[in-house]
């Protein structure tokens, strides 16, 4: 019943005409979009690394979660089937091993540093094969 009241209704416009013809500008709505990401960009390279170092030592969960919030879903959904969701605990052991292996960033390449924190840990929980 809607459908037949609908097409009786006369048409005010032929199609392909508009009932606004001056209509929003064309570009108007990405000029915005473009507005407040040159804005946000602006604010991140004067204060986004200060900020960040605030908030992984204040809130280190808000941390993470901005983090993984930028990281292209493929991967922060590669690393959530690998490992599962953490908890707390967890969490706060991540960025300990993160903070440490960050420290060491600009002396030696972090996959030196992974091979020696995997190869320090086999060789301390090894067990002795008898002899």
């Amino acid at each position: 019943m809607n459908k037949q009241a609908k097409s009786n209704k006369p048409q005010l416009w032929k199609p392909g005409q508009s009932g606004n013809p001056l209509g929003r500008p064309q570009g108007s709505r990405s000029k915005f979009s473009e507005a407040a990401c040159a804005d946000a960009l602006a604010d991140w390279t004067a204060n986004g690394k200060d900020t960040l170092e605030r908030v992984r030592a204040t809130d280190p969960s808000t941390y993470l979660r901005v983090l993984f919030s930028i990281i292209p879903k493929d991967i922060a959904v590669s690393i959530e089937n690998r490992t599962g969701p953490m908890d707390s605990a967890e969490m706060q052991m991540m960025r300990r091993l993160v903070g440490l292996i960050q420290a060491t960033a600009n002396a030696v390449d972090p996959e030196i540093v992974f091979g020696w924190i995997e190869d320090d840990l086999r060789a301390r929980v090894a067990k002795q094969i008898g002899t």
